[in-house]
């Protein structure tokens, strides 16, 4: 016992005082469960639900809850994301299904995607509030044990056993301090002012080896260095995000750090807190910066919804208009893609907003295409009714009455609007069929009435022969009236022996497209005016009524695939990603769209010549 007076009185006469805790006013009270994890912890990988299909959603969200923490899975907008993409997939599943015109009544969608992802998404929920529970009861607990290591350190100061012993019972009090987690929030402060208290305490009772007080002061200080070491790094990472996140973990370890040599208390925190305030400064600018680019984005937002709203509201005539409606608001879009992130605030509000826009638009589109299938159907009906009319007198020898008949009807599926697409050149062969029999059986009835026509025909090879002979001049609109002159002289001839008409008619149209070959048109221009001298032959034709809805049914089927292949490519474009692999596909498609739109106007302006016929 003489032996341990000894030492203390020793150590009585060697010791410092040594404070227990610094005044640290800048450091936080407590990390958040997120920020208090190890900055060691793995990041999950940035996953772009935007780019995904339903089902691929619901398997990436699974592999997101089995491998990571409830706590880390980000899931604020994934609704929105999955519902924005399971209405894309219907449309498409609803526009394949009626492609063909099978009502769009009959559509069922399969997909179980939705039931899949509410139930992950409900199962992750269940899952942050049980381990929320979890985490607060261990908070508690931890604070029972830190409140007992403090009862134990009190009684310390009782004990009349050998220092040693004694300083060894206070470093395990020490390590078991450090190895108890979190306690609750409110709790931090009290706890770590009452627990340096003690500490305090002890080493005044004690006056404990000066040699192990320096020691341990001194391992205190190259830990708080290392600290304001890595602190002071952090200030040349460029995520400050990030540097942000890492300084409040250094925080935590920092008040769990015990005292230092008194006389480098000030200036290594002083160190730490310069450090942690060019930190701070950073981060506010940044967010600053942040925050004014939120704004300026959410006007570029509003911008674009109030353009989206007047697309939605316009009226639509024939399926044209709505197409180019559909591509104008799929632009748009494309545009809100890449205008950037709104204040949190706003963001469920201005995404309503422009979804609610689009929403509108589609939903009207679908309803138009919905009649329209129902006005073809209407149409198909009376088209077959037609053709069962010609049918009837077909095989009719009255052939001026019949004629008469048949020319009326033919007036008649002119102004029929469109069948159904998978219907439509099926029933154009059914009454062209029927009306060929007939003027194929009159054609024969007169075939021995040609004296005039062969007095016709050498007219028409004087004719041929004057037009091989004619030489342009530089004048090109002089050379273009002096064709079309040409043909009407050809046209008011009269008809020729049949078996000579179309050799005649062919070598007379290759002499006049030879000239416009040789003069200085555009391609456009040029194969329009070859129409045109085409058409002209059918004004003289005995069946121009017949041959001239008979092309002009051929032009109007065209015209209607080219329009639905433009669509279709068009609406591709809508949902196909933007990234490197798809940028060559979408470019493809584009210059196929334009090629296509100028066959499309060729057409357009020749259905115009053709119409001027009747």
């Amino acid at each position: 016992m003489e032996q341990d007076n000894t030492l203390l009185n020793e150590e009585l006469n060697n010791t410092s005082e040594v404070p227990a805790n610094e005044t640290e006013s800048n450091v936080p009270e407590q990390l958040s469960s997120e920020t208090a994890e190890s900055p060691d912890k793995p990041e999950i990988p940035n996953v772009d639900f935007t780019l995904l299909s339903t089902q691929e959603i619901v398997s990436e969200l699974q592999k997101l809850i089995e491998q990571y923490a409830p706590g880390q899975i980000k899931t604020d907008h994934l609704p929105d994301i999955f519902e924005k993409q399971y209405q894309k997939e219907f449309d498409q599943a609803l526009a394949d299904f009626t492609a063909d015109g099978t009502p769009a009544t009959d559509f069922k969608y399969k997909n179980d995607a939705k039931e899949k992802f509410y139930n992950l998404c409900k199962s992750l929920k269940d899952k942050k509030v049980a381990m929320a529970k979890q985490t607060e009861a261990e908070r508690e607990k931890n604070l029972e044990i830190k409140l007992q290591l403090i009862e134990e350190l009190k009684e310390l100061v009782q004990k009349e056993e050998a220092l040693n012993k004694t300083f060894q019972e206070f470093k395990d009090i020490q390590e078991r301090w450090r190895n108890t987690g979190l306690v609750p929030q409110g709790q931090v402060n009290n706890l770590l002012e009452t627990y340096h208290h003690h500490v305090e305490n002890f080493y005044n009772y004690i006056k404990i080896n000066k040699e192990l007080r320096d020691l341990d002061l001194k391992k205190n200080l190259d830990a708080k260095i290392k600290l304001c070491e890595e602190a002071e790094q952090l200030i040349e990472k460029n995520d400050i995000n990030e540097a942000f996140k890492q300084l409040q973990f250094l925080h935590a370890q920092w008040k769990e750090i015990g005292p230092i040599p008194k006389e480098q208390q000030e200036p290594i925190w002083e160190r730490f807190k310069t450090a942690t305030g060019k930190i701070n400064e950073s981060y506010h600018n940044f967010f600053e910066t942040l925050k004014q680019e939120q704004e300026n984005n959410l006007k570029v937002k509003e911008e674009i919804c109030e353009k989206a709203a007047v697309i939605a509201a316009a009226e639509y005539n024939g399926i044209a208009e709505w197409n180019n409606g559909a591509k104008a608001l799929l632009d748009l879009q494309e545009e809100w893609k890449h205008s950037g992130t709104v204040p949190q605030k706003e963001r469920n509000r201005i995404f309503k907003t422009f979804r609610a826009s689009c929403d509108e638009f589609f939903n009207r589109k679908r309803e138009f295409y919905k009649q329209m299938l129902v006005d073809q159907e209407k149409n198909l009906e009376l088209k077959i009714k037609l053709c069962e009319k010609v049918e009837a007198i077909q095989d009719s020898t009255e052939w001026k009455t019949t004629t008469d008949r048949i020319i009326s009807y033919q007036k008649e599926w002119k102004k029929i609007g469109p069948a159904p697409r998978k219907y439509s050149n099926k029933v154009w062969m059914r009454f062209r069929a029927a009306c060929d029999t007939f003027f194929n059986n009159k054609k024969a009835h007169f075939k021995d009435i040609d004296s005039e026509q062969e007095k016709n025909m050498e007219l028409k090879k004087a004719l041929l022969e004057e037009v091989k002979q004619f030489t342009l001049s530089e004048n090109t609109e002089a050379n273009i009236q002096k064709l079309k002159d040409f043909q009407t002289r050809w046209n008011e001839i009269g008809y020729v022996p049949i078996k000579f008409k179309d050799s005649l008619q062919d070598e007379f149209r290759n002499a006049i497209n030879t000239y416009f070959d040789k003069m200085n048109l555009d391609e456009f221009d040029k194969n329009l005016e070859k129409y045109r001298a085409k058409i002209n032959a059918l004004d003289t034709d005995e069946n121009k009524e017949f041959k001239i809805i008979n092309e002009r049914e051929k032009l109007v089927i065209k015209i209607r695939q080219l329009e639905t292949d433009i669509n279709t490519w068009e609406n591709n474009i809508g949902f196909i990603a933007k990234s490197n692999k798809s940028e060559g596909l979408i470019r493809e498609l584009k210059n196929k769209i334009e090629k296509t739109k100028q066959r499309l106007a060729l057409l357009q302006e020749k259905l115009k010549a053709l119409d001027t016929l009747i």
